[in-house]
């Protein structure tokens, strides 16, 4: 294995330089985009601190000098870049508590329009400086070959990922696995949901699941994550509302009448109590057990489809690769999306209190993607874990659709959401692999 530093550090220089001299720019054009809003909306608190984030970092960039010339000025530009990521991890909560409160003074169109190119923006200013920073920090982490002796670039591995660090290029993986990437994202989301509803369906993950392409993890991880947490929820509040069990995963009332919420609450109470006793009276006592089902073969679906203890159905991921592309399906039974909530599902803050005045804080109810209403379940914790490269904690907030969709589009992919009113959702996210067939693409 050999490897030429002298050529890898020219090539982080001319990363560096494109960075030095597309950063500015970018941000200039958003302090012109806000700067464009009615005076009372950029008068609003969070929409300041916004509009002072984006002119603080064009200051911070353009003080730095125009040529990166060797190491030293790449770590010192690098440093400024850290800052800049560091310090705009907020800014979707605050444009969204901004927007909350201004909504009123524009109109929803002109909201979406800002709000889409504002995020695009910020995706593309988010790639360039972490593609800089994580380029310098793989050149800094060497190992010795044993062939040669020479030294060889190392990078971490994403979260979730069992490939070797060489196909890691930046924020880049050549050899992204997504069925190791749902398995993750769903084990987080499984355990958030058991957190905040004592349970969660099983994740089946079927197709072809040792599929590779390249894409950036984060991206995906953030996509995966907020489309199974809306799968996971609404498949739990469903089947309350249902009275689903694993005595009676259909929810039918088999009392005959009464009060259906009621009775089916009582009766599915009755019935784990029924299922604890008989799994504690095997002495299976393991709380730890895997709840996401990876189904490489077809003989193993039919099991994989059946309720669990709570009478929960699973939820669904299926992977086909075609040429160029990948499509992840997610399925659940959750309901679905009622016909008023469809046609609103990827509008910016559509999880929003009803009450206009109740802005005081961010921790506001939410609304799942199938349409459901009740506690998020990504609080505290998982708001401070999904700033990890994905521009800071947005559950809750009613962006999470909209974000998922313009992630998706980015490179040139795209997402669709099927609902079947009464029974669940279908969404199908469709991937482009990030290589020479984008030579378009404009990040």
């Amino acid at each position: 294995m050999s490897h030429n530093q002298p050529r890898d550090l020219e090539m982080n220089l001319e990363v560096a330089r494109y960075a030095r001299k597309e950063l500015p720019v970018r941000l200039a054009r958003r302090v012109k985009s806000i700067q464009r809003l009615p005076f009372i909306v950029g008068t609003n608190p969070y929409i300041k601190r916004v509009y002072k984030l984006y002119y603080d970092s064009f200051q911070a960039i353009t003080a730095c000098g125009d040529e990166i010339r060797d190491k030293e000025d790449l770590d010192r530009f690098a440093a400024v870049l850290q800052g800049l990521v560091e310090s705009h991890a907020d800014v979707i909560p605050m444009l969204s508590q901004g927007f909350l409160e201004c909504k009123k003074y524009m109109n929803k169109p002109d909201i979406k329009t800002f709000l889409d190119e504002m995020i695009r923006s910020r995706i593309g200013i988010r790639l360039i400086a972490e593609q800089v920073i994580s380029l310098r920090e793989q050149g800094t982490k060497v190992v010795r070959d044993d062939d040669d002796n020479t030294s060889v670039s190392l990078s971490e591995e994403p979260q979730g990922i069992d490939t070797p660090t060489r196909d890691v290029v930046g924020v880049v993986h050549r050899e992204l696995k997504p069925a190791e990437l749902i398995r993750t994202c769903a084990s987080f989301v499984q355990e958030l949901c058991d957190v905040n509803y004592g349970s969660s369906p099983e994740v089946v993950i079927n197709g072809q699941t040792d599929t590779t392409f390249t894409y950036v993890p984060v991206h995906l991880e953030y996509i995966l994550c907020e489309l199974l947490k809306n799968a996971v929820r609404a498949t739990v509040e469903h089947s309350v509302k249902m009275g689903r069990s694993a005595l009676n995963p259909r929810g039918i009332d088999l009392n005959g009448g009464g009060d259906e919420d009621l009775g089916g609450q009582q009766q599915q109470e009755q019935q784990q109590e029924q299922l604890e006793e008989e799994r504690l009276s095997k002495g299976d006592n393991d709380n730890n057990s895997d709840k996401v089902v990876m189904v490489k073969d077809d003989m193993e679906q039919d099991e994989t489809r059946r309720p669990n203890e709570f009478g929960h159905p699973p939820v669904e991921v299926t992977i086909a690769q075609g040429e160029r592309e990948i499509t992840i399906r997610i399925r659940d039974q959750g309901g679905g999306i009622s016909r008023e909530d469809f046609d609103v599902i990827f509008d910016y803050s559509f999880t929003t209190v009803k009450n206009e005045n109740d802005t005081a804080s961010l921790e506001q109810e939410d609304v799942s993607g199938d349409g459901q209403a009740g506690d998020s379940i990504f609080k505290g914790v998982i708001r401070l874990a999904m700033q990890a490269g994905l521009g800071g904690p947005i559950a809750g907030l009613g962006f999470g659709l909209p974000l998922t969709r313009i992630y998706a589009q980015y490179f040139e992919g795209d997402m669709h959401l099927i609902s079947l009113q009464g029974y669940g959702c279908d969404v199908f996210l469709k991937l482009k692999q990030i290589d020479e067939s984008l030579d378009d693409l404009q990040i």
